[in-house]
């Protein structure tokens, strides 16, 4: 006859009567795999961002156009630029299911929701810093195709402009963009100054107020951490073509 076993010595948490019980331990496991899931899943979307404002690009023109329902290849085709719909498909399955196979996405309530992914669910004000011909044309552009984006603030230095107006906003000197900017509301600051200005304007924006620095200057920007800052430097951006055709 085998020895009777000896009674397991209970832990300091049994023995405080805190011990969880059977199965606890079990149903908490679905929880993490979840919230792993779900902080992947984020770090995706900070990678695919672009992509997913192609989508939806892609997808208003399409209601635009009285299509309800559009298929990954469909999309792909009107988006163009190479996007495959095995890559579209990737993307959209981290936001949840909005079709079913072989039939299409439901563009209107897809529409919706990488809105709100991407913050275009409601309308945003931006102040330019620099309107010259680069921030004359940014305006002009975001003016009459991006309708979520509001031109609220134009600064600039040159005399000849200041107090002139553009599509009903006043430019004013840039040495009063301290004592206007608070009131306005912009979330948005488009610098489009040059280079050896540039770092003193995005400072005076986020003591201002703003929280998103779009550069056009070809210089890094040094701001607090909290502060999204996109830099877009053209001849940068120029030497990729002549790099191709060399």
């Amino acid at each position: 006859m085998s020895p009777a076993r000896r009674p397991r010595a209970k832990s300091r948490a049994q023995r405080n009567g805190k011990a969880p019980r059977k199965g606890a331990l079990k149903a908490a496991r679905p929880i993490a795999r979840e919230q792993i899931t779900e902080r992947t899943a984020e770090r995706s979307l900070v990678i695919s961002i672009p992509r997913l404002f192609l989508y939806h690009r892609g997808l208003e023109d399409a209601l635009r156009a009285g299509d309800k329902v559009l298929t990954s290849q469909e999309l792909a085709a009107r988006i163009g630029r190479g996007m495959s719909s095995t890559q579209i498909r990737k993307d959209l399955s981290y936001l949840g299911s909005f079709g079913r196979r072989g039939q299409g996405y439901d563009v209107t309530v897809l529409v919706k929701k990488l809105g709100r992914v991407l913050g275009l669910d409601r309308d945003w004000r931006i102040a330019i810093v620099g309107f010259g011909n680069l921030g004359h044309a940014l305006g002009t552009f975001l003016e009459l195709r991006e309708e979520k984006f509001h031109i609220a603030a134009i600064f600039d230095s040159d005399p000849q402009l200041v107090g002139s107006t553009w599509h009903g906003v006043t430019i004013r000197d840039e040495t009063e963009l301290e004592a206007v900017l608070p009131e306005l509301g912009c979330g948005i600051g488009i610098i489009a100054v040059p280079a050896s200005v540039a770092q003193r304007v995005a400072e005076r924006l986020v003591r201002a107020g703003v929280g998103a620095l779009l550069n056009f200057a070809p210089v890094n920007l040094s701001v607090d951490a909290g502060v999204a800052v996109r830099t877009i430097d053209l001849a940068s951006e120029l030497s990729l073509l002549t790099h191709h055709l060399s």
